[in-house]
Order: C-alpha cells, then sequence, then structure tokens
C-alpha cells in the first residue's frame, strides 16, 4: 500500500496514516491478514519520525483494525460488523469507497477529496501530466478553456516543474505510475474520459458508407477517437487518419463527409460545417476541478 503524506496540512502526519490505514481496509485494497510494513521502513521510506508511525500503528491496534503478533509484525484484523450507528456509518463508507473503486478511483483519492470538503483548499495551478506531446496538449487547452487558474503542461513527474498549491493530473492510463513518482505532499486528481454518450449527445449520424475523418496531432487521440466511433456502428474501413504533423494535413480534411478533431487540431481546419470537436476529459471531471480551483461550477 502507497501512503500519500502532506507534512504542511492541518491534519498531523499519525492522523494521515490512520485514516488512509481505515480506508484502505474498508475498500478492501488492505486484505483481512495483510501485512503492514514496520515502523522503521514506513518512517525511512516517507522521512517521517518513528515515534509517528509507532503513534498511528499504536492507535490502530487500541481501534481494533490493526493486531500484533510477536515476533511477526502488524497484520490487518478480520472485519467485524459494529453495532448501531458506527456500524451503520462504516457500512456507508464500505458502499461508497467500493462504488468509487468500480469506476476508478483509489482510497487516497477519497480521502483526498473528503479532506476538501471538510478543510477546502483552492489550488491556483494545474499540472496535465502527459508524455504524449499532441495528448498533453489537447488536455491542458480543454483544462485551459474552462478554468481561470494558471495550466502547465508537463511531459514528466520533477519537482521543480511543479509550482507550490499546484493540482496534479494525468489520464487514468498514467495515473498509477504518476503517483509512485510525484513528490510528497503533492495532490493528484485523476482524469477521467469522456463516455461515448457525452461525446456523440448531439451529433448527427453519418450515413454507414460516409468517409469519417480523425484529425489530430496525437495518436492517442486518433486510436481513441476511433474506436469510440466504431463501438457506435461506424465501420472501420470508412474511418480514415489524419495526423496534423504531416505537411499540407489541411488539404486532406476535404475528402470526408465528416471531419472529428480535437480542441487543438480544430484552431487549424478551415471553417467547414463537416467539422466535430471531441473533448477528451469528462464533462464531470471539468467541474470537479472547477470546485478544486473555487471556481464556480
Amino acid at each position: 500500500m502507497r501512503f500519500w503524506i502532506t507534512k504542511n496540512s492541518e491534519v498531523p502526519v499519525h492522523e494521515q496514516l490512520v485514516r488512509q490505514v481505515v480506508l484502505a481496509i474498508l475498500s478492501e485494497e488492505l486484505a483481512a491478514g495483510e501485512k503492514l510494513p514496520s515502523t522503521r521502513v514506513l518512517a525511512r521510506r516517507y522521512r517521517i519520525h518513528p515515534n509517528t508511525v509507532s503513534a498511528a500503528w499504536r492507535e490502530l491496534q487500541d481501534r481494533g483494525w490493526l493486531e500484533l503478533r510477536r515476533g511477526s509484525g502488524l497484520y490487518v484484523r478480520p472485519l467485524v460488523p459494529a453495532s448501531g450507528v458506527e456500524g451503520d456509518l462504516d457500512a456507508l463508507l464500505a458502499d461508497a469507497l467500493r462504488a468509487a473503486g468500480s469506476i476508478g478511483y483509489k482510497p487516497a483519492d477519497v480521502l483526498h477529496r473528503l479532506e476538501q470538503l471538510i478543510l477546502p483548499r483552492s489550488y491556483t495551478a494545474v499540472a496535465v501530466i502527459e508524455p504524449e506531446p499532441g495528448m498533453r496538449e489537447i488536455l491542458r487547452s480543454e483544462i485551459d478553456e474552462q478554468l481561470e487558474v494558471k495550466t502547465l503542461a508537463v511531459a514528466q513527474v520533477s519537482g521543480e516543474n511543479l509550482p507550490a498549491n499546484c493540482l496534479a493530473t494525468a489520464m487514468a492510463s498514467r495515473s498509477a505510475t504518476i503517483r509512485e513518482l510525484l513528490p510528497r505532499g503533492i495532490p493528484f486528481l485523476t482524469l477521467r474520459i469522456r463516455s461515448v454518450r457525452e461525446s456523440l449527445e448531439g451529433q448527427t449520424r453519418p450515413a454507414p458508407s460516409a468517409i469519417v475523418l480523425v484529425v489530430s496531432g496525437s495518436s492517442d487521440f486518433r486510436h481513441w477517437a476511433r474506436t469510440m466511433l466504431i463501438a457506435v456502428g461506424l465501420e472501420p474501413e470508412c474511418l480514415c487518419e489524419v495526423d496534423t504533423a504531416i505537411t499540407g494535413w489541411q488539404e486532406r480534411t476535404t475528402a470526408g463527409a465528416l471531419v472529428v478533431t480535437d480542441v487543438v487540431a480544430a484552431r487549424g481546419l478551415p471553417q467547414t460545417p463537416r467539422a466535430r470537436v471531441f473533448r477528451v476529459i469528462a464533462d464531470s471531471c471539468i467541474e470537479e476541478l472547477k470546485q478544486l480551483c473555487n471556481q464556480p461550477v
């Protein structure tokens, strides 16, 4: 299990450890019988005082979440259903964590959002971390159009290129790796992709034999858009990709009955009613970013 420790938080570090272990147990990320890292190992890994870890482990034992096996270490205790109001609350939390996990959220995401709701913090910058240049610019542009804070496009994680009070973001396919590389204390939000319904809502369906061009400088975008269009019944042989990195790409867009493109490539397209801009980031994710940046939704 990976912990997310913020040393300048209003929540003490030992309490952060306690909360994250409880959330992990409730969400079944930590299974009954699973061993916890030793005090020394955890203190060294996250550069915190061993007494802080000991206090957290002791509290978790006192509250019945962990058990000490002499000569072996600390282990997760099997969950025993609580009674009364506390039991109801545990059940609600467990259901919420499982529901969040089913749509891609980790317990740390849930904890971060709860802390934001209880102890609001407004971010002044959003960093998009994405190694593929084309997709990086698409994501940055989509966020920049909607948010009033500074939006950065970052190819790889580095403490030097993330300013203070910055919220880091990345696509779900990159999030696990990026979380591991992020400096401690940098909050993170996974960017959820638009559903097929969101992307095609209000669009006129082209004829089955119509040539549809997928225009973008991002190979990831072209693959995503192509997959989505095939999923709704368009024939693969009717879909043609146009890479905007190729000289004269605009001339190739005249051949299609419909042009599907991203927000960046759309700026270079001739004015045409055949063009449809597909956005990558889900509307709900944009709304969440606005809330985190203390901006009206």
